[in-house]
């Protein structure tokens, strides 16, 4: 396994700000049990970002850890918290702070580091990193940027990302609308939305209701309940390659999501040749 890293963290928020951010911001989950899935039932076998990585990960490796946003609440406990606007303004100066050494974009960066915050809050057992997220981000819609859509400053994507629809062709599951295209706005066959490229039946179970997909915040969380199903832990080399092959069941998906997120964890990036869906 390769060593876990904690670096290029941000002093300045203490712990019980950092609480008091969890605890204030996250909004209440549905608590539904995870259902048994198939392989793959999360998303379209063909992500709509087409690569393949420069490097193979060992077989018993899961992604280093860096810039690490749990350090924002070193402080020692007891102090008195910082207001919300000032924790969310720590998170977004950790996350300008990644953006600038990954190439990510600070909002997507932004997305990740909240969802890891919500997740250790939630689930600790699990110890989903921000930068895992980043990977599936990338793989997934190129950290929000597919087909000319952004993240605007609420972290809503400028033009909804929905991909392909899984109607069984061109190697794709064939799956019909689960939810009559409210989510996708097909009603014949399912389609994967938003940043993380969730499929709506898998979004109306670990989402928190009334969010949106097409948020990178809403979207990061819901995906980190997916990856922390069925009491995987993350910061081992087998729990992380499960989640990661039950997003998308591909060896080849595993290995670039691996590439990046290990990647991201140490600072420069690293990009493979890529292509159009």
């Amino acid at each position: 396994m390769i060593g876990r890293i904690a670096s290029w963290s941000v002093a300045g928020l203490m712990a019980g700000g950092l609480a008091s951010m969890v605890v204030g911001c996250v909004w209440a989950f549905s608590g539904t049990t995870p259902v048994d899935r198939e392989p793959a039932a999360d998303s379209s076998s063909t992500p709509l970002i087409s690569a393949t990585a420069t490097i193979q990960p060992p077989a018993a490796a899961s992604p280093q850890t860096g810039f690490s946003v749990q350090e924002l609440g070193s402080a020692s406990p007891g102090t008195a918290s910082q207001s919300p606007a000032t924790e969310s303004e720590l998170l977004a100066d950790w996350a300008g702070r990644v953006s600038a050494a990954t190439g990510i974009p600070a909002r997507a960066v932004q997305g990740y580091g909240y969802a890891e915050l919500v997740l250790h809050s939630e689930n600790p057992d699990c110890h989903l990193d921000w930068n895992t997220l980043a990977g599936i981000g990338m793989v997934e819609s190129d950290h929000g940027r597919f087909g000319g859509a952004a993240l605007a400053a609420d972290g809503t994507e400028t033009k909804a990302v929905i991909g392909p629809a899984l109607d069984g062709s061109a190697g794709r599951q064939d799956l019909p609308a689960t939810d009559h295209g409210r989510l996708t706005g097909d009603t014949t066959y399912d389609h994967a939305v938003g940043p993380m490229q969730l499929l709506p039946e898998t979004w109306y179970q670990f989402a928190d209701t009334g969010t949106n997909p097409q948020n990178i915040d809403a979207a990061a969380i819901a995906a980190g309940r997916y990856l922390c199903a069925d009491n995987r832990d993350l910061a081992t080399p087998s729990g992380w390659w499960s989640a990661i092959l039950s997003y998308n069941h591909s060896d080849s998906y595993a290995n670039l999501v691996f590439h990046y997120a290990d990647t991201y964890a140490t600072g420069p990036r690293t990009t493979p040749a890529s292509s159009g869906p």
